[in-house]
């Protein structure tokens, strides 16, 4: 493959990324989820 498509697939690649991550919305975390991550951090263990 020529670095010419490379480097344009890659800016097509990163676009693509960024426009989705405008277009789509992201759910916040729940209460949960929150929960078992700070059960599992070790900088809260006792």
């Amino acid at each position: 493959m020529r670095v010419r498509t490379c480097f344009f697939l890659a800016l097509a690649t990163a676009f693509l990324g960024l426009g989705l991550r405008h277009l789509v919305p992201v759910t916040p975390v729940d209460a949960e989820y929150r929960a078992v991550v700070r059960a599992y951090d070790p900088a809260t263990r006792p």
